[in-house]
């Protein structure tokens, strides 16, 4: 019987806590540009594009055009994660991807961003895809002007 009691209690915690939150807005993002510069020096530009800004590089292949690098924080003018409601930030995350496509003369980037917050209520946790806002794309393919 104590069971049946702790139900709607737990069900009207659940939807406080939740009730609050709202979803990340959806952005338009440019994540792909041509450029009219040799391979070589739109590749030199990048890797300096991460090095100068202390971003680490997880994984890098020069002759494939990739490169995988993951920040440990962003803020809100980089993705939008929604409301927390009651829930308290914990953590965030950012991973990019970055290909540069050489089979012309003219190389063409592009960015793909993945953003994630961690949120923390009591001793619940929950993690949240935060939807980019399109700066960090910019930046990057800005720098490789």
């Amino acid at each position: 019987m104590c069971n049946i009691k702790v139900f709607p209690i737990a069900a009207v915690i659940v939807t406080v806590l939740t009730g609050c939150m709202t979803t990340p807005a959806t952005y338009h993002v440019e994540n792909t540009r041509t450029f009219d510069q040799p391979f070589e020096l739109v590749w030199e530009k990048l890797v300096q594009f991460f090095a100068i800004r202390n971003i680490p590089i997880k994984n890098i292949a020069k002759d494939s055009g990739v490169i995988y690098a993951e920040a440990i924080s962003f803020n809100d003018d980089q993705a939008d994660c929604g409301d927390r409601g009651l829930w308290a930030l914990f953590g965030r995350k950012a991973t990019f991807n970055v290909f540069v496509i050489r089979s012309t003369e003219h190389p063409r980037v592009s960015v793909t961003t993945e953003f994630q917050e961690t949120r923390r209520f009591q001793s619940s946790m929950m993690n949240v895809i935060c939807n980019s806002k399109g700066n960090i794309e910019k930046n990057i393919l800005d720098a490789l002007n």
